[in-house]
């Protein structure tokens, strides 16, 4: 049986070691990350927004080897920084790559050694084999040509099925898209140097446009995308789940109605489980923990002419991210 190794235990890998040790506990079978055991052990076990793993979680050293218990399962846990020091056992034949740092295949491939064939990044990459953002075009992944694979970001699986089901339905001329967008590792708490002077802002005292990694990764999983697609993301003071603002011209005519039974539809059907319907009158916090990709707030739905529209949809940005992650990590598992 295939078992896979992670790598990084930020936000996303330690939601992906959770969910794993709680659904597919059989699977895992190493870790890495240069925190000491102590500290690792220590957040997987409190989490500041998602609580605890719903499974136990210890650690022990055992003839100066790290060791990381969840559910019952002894997991070793290395430290080496460096994807090619790491010495994964022999079970490991996939490797998730969380640690954010190696997005570009050379870099990822280093894990690629020894038992080691295929590797998951764990956010967009620009030179990957295969960005998957299923079931938009997981078909197409190819295990056989494809030993790099880009699981794309939080905001793609989130935008991505908005399109898709649009486009399928009406049609799309031009599209552009903004994301509503959580503070992350990547700003500064305070006032310090950033290469991206906006995000070099204190992440809690302001509302920072900036850049997204989404769209990239959405043109390399949807190449049909219209030339120009793009936006911003506008990072706000909150801590967990986004809201993607979508807008587009569409082929064909289109209603509110009409929209929002399009979705509904698609969320009951092909799509249930990566989009769901939100409760009315919801806001942000409502939605943690929910591991859909996008949760469509069909009553913001917009018709700004017969053929321009703006829809909205919500997503937990780690909960909805490390679910599809797992999704990946177990289908391809399965097929190696």
């Amino acid at each position: 049986m295939t078992r896979i190794a992670l790598s990084g235990l930020g936000r996303i890998g330690r939601l992906a070691v959770r969910r794993l040790a709680a659904l597919h506990p059989d699977l895992l079978c190493a870790l890495n990350d240069p925190a000491p055991l102590a500290q690792v052990v220590h957040l997987l076990r409190h989490d500041s927004i998602h609580g605890g793993p719903g499974v136990g979680v210890s650690g022990l050293q055992e003839d100066g080897q790290d060791f990381v218990v969840v559910g019952g399962r002894k997991l070793p846990l290395f430290h080496a920084a460096d994807p090619a020091d790491i010495p994964f056992p022999s079970c490991a034949r996939l490797v998730v790559e969380a640690s954010g740092r190696f997005t570009r295949r050379a870099a990822a491939a280093r894990h690629m050694k020894g038992s080691v064939s295929h590797v998951v990044i764990s956010a967009p990459s620009p030179d990957a084999d295969y960005t998957v953002i299923a079931p938009v075009n997981g078909a197409g992944l190819d295990p056989g040509r494809h030993r790099v694979i880009s699981n794309a970001s939080c905001t793609a699986h989130a935008t991505a099925p908005m399109l898709a089901i649009l486009d399928e339905a009406f049609g799309i001329e031009h599209a552009g898209m903004s994301t509503v967008h959580v503070a992350t590792n990547d700003q500064r708490l305070v006032d310090a140097p950033h290469p991206d002077l906006r995000r070099a802002r204190a992440a809690f005292a302001g509302i920072i446009p900036t850049t997204s990694s989404a769209f990239g990764a959405l043109r390399r999983a949807m190449p049909s995308l219209s030339e120009g697609f793009g936006g911003v993301a506008i990072r706000v003071p909150t801590l967990n789940v986004n809201l993607v603002d979508l807008v587009a011209t569409l082929r064909r005519e289109a209603s509110i109605p009409g929209l929002k039974a399009v979705f509904q539809e698609a969320a009951a059907d092909r799509w249930a489980g990566i989009v769901g319907l939100a409760e009315p009158d919801l806001v942000s916090r409502d939605f943690t923990g929910r591991d859909e990709s996008v949760l469509m707030d069909l009553d913001l739905t917009q018709a700004l002419g017969s053929r321009f529209v703006k829809l909205f949809g919500w997503h937990d940005n780690e909960t909805g991210y490390a679910a599809r992650l797992c999704d990946l990590v177990v289908d391809l598992a399965a097929r190696i």
